[in-house]
């Protein structure tokens, strides 16, 4: 008979490299006629040994292919098969858009494939959003994160943001918008900001709702480009 240490050991060894596993769910889906303790015990011995890898608390890889970094086995386990489980925030998210040249060493995201709210893993800290990451959610996050922290984005190319709030409003989808502002905590003033994009370039939206018409928002002025 098969030993319970052998079967995690041959679960595995049948992952593809710099495949990551997150043993709480391994657990759930496969081990749970053992107990958890047991389990557990049994993924760090298998560790201690060399046989697989510990990635940091309750994520493990049972080898990093060649040529790939453990930052990038982190963060294509993060952002999924399909990309749709976690998006750049902060200055990666400001350089995607080339919002500003700056560079820095700690890379913050959004994941749905966190259960804490929040998780630091060296150089990563990597939070959990309040609604799954599709593509048109996504694009709504990004667009609150960056008005949201306009004034903190370090040396803003304001010629490319204007580019980048058009190309937003041009897609603009305003049942997405309303589902993340439902679910996820952004600034009066953010949701303005974002407002007074949408209705410089004549969209119809719905943010008003989320807004008091006796207040006085203040937020930044922003160029119209004509094409």
């Amino acid at each position: 008979m098969i030993k319970n240490r052998d079967r995690i050991i041959n679960y595995f060894d049948s992952l593809p490299d710099s495949s990551v596993v997150a043993v709480n769910s391994l657990y759930e889906d496969k081990f749970t006629k053992m107990s958890q303790d047991a389990f557990f015990r049994a993924v760090e011995r298998i560790a201690s040994e060399g046989i697989i890898t510990r990635l940091s608390k309750g994520l493990y890889v049972k080898k990093i292919e060649e040529g790939v970094t453990k930052e990038d086995v982190l963060l294509n386990y993060f952002f999924g098969d399909e990309n749709d489980s976690g998006m750049f925030i902060g200055m990666r998210l400001y350089n995607k858009y080339s919002l500003t040249t700056i560079k820095s060493d700690i890379i913050e995201l959004y994941s749905n494939k966190i259960k804490s709210n929040i998780s630091k893993i060296d150089n990563l800290i990597i939070k959990r959003p309040l609604v799954e990451l599709d593509f048109d959610n996504t694009r709504v996050i990004e667009a609150l994160e960056i008005l949201q922290n306009y004034y903190d984005i370090p040396e803003l190319n304001k010629l490319k943001f204007a580019r980048y709030a058009k190309s937003f409003a041009r897609g603009y989808n305003d049942e997405a918008a309303v589902l993340v502002l439902s679910n996820m905590k952004y600034k009066k003033s953010t949701i303005a900001f974002l407002k007074k994009i949408l209705d410089m370039y004549k969209v119809k939206n719905s943010l008003q709702q989320y807004l008091s018409y006796a207040s006085d928002y203040k937020v930044p002025t922003v160029q119209k480009l004509a094409r």
